[in-house]
């Protein structure tokens, strides 16, 4: 694979995730938190958001979308993982591909930033 399609394929999913997530919302209401804390909506809903912004980063500026693939993939695994890891089963697969997502993005980002070219100061 290529380092471009993968790093779009990145990109792509990142919105995915989103949608995931407006699924979730069509399934149980869109305040719905279940046991989670009620701010946990709010940060799902700014995650989806960022979700979009990161994938046109990578799509756009990749040094800067890759950065951005990384800290949201690390704030979003460490707020579901620490905050509500049991919140209901239908949640916990969804967890996991999240967890397996975010390794694929913290594994292959390395060689991504490694694959675009060097800028020059001009």
């Amino acid at each position: 694979m290529s380092p471009e399609l993968a790093r779009r394929i990145m990109a792509v999913c990142f919105p995915l995730g989103a949608l995931g997530h407006f699924w979730w919302l069509a399934k149980h209401g869109l305040l719905y938190h279940g046991p989670a804390p009620e701010w946990a909506v709010w940060f799902w809903y700014i995650l989806c958001a960022v979700d979009v912004a990161v994938c046109v980063l990578l799509l756009t500026r990749p040094r800067v979308g890759l950065a951005a693939a990384v800290l949201t993939m690390a704030v979003s695994l460490t707020v579901n993982w620490l905050c509500f890891p049991t919140f209901e089963y239908g949640f916990n697969l969804v967890l996991i591909g999240l967890t397996v997502f975010g390794i694929w993005v913290f594994c292959v980002t390395p060689w991504l930033w490694r694959s675009l070219p060097v800028r020059t100061a001009a």
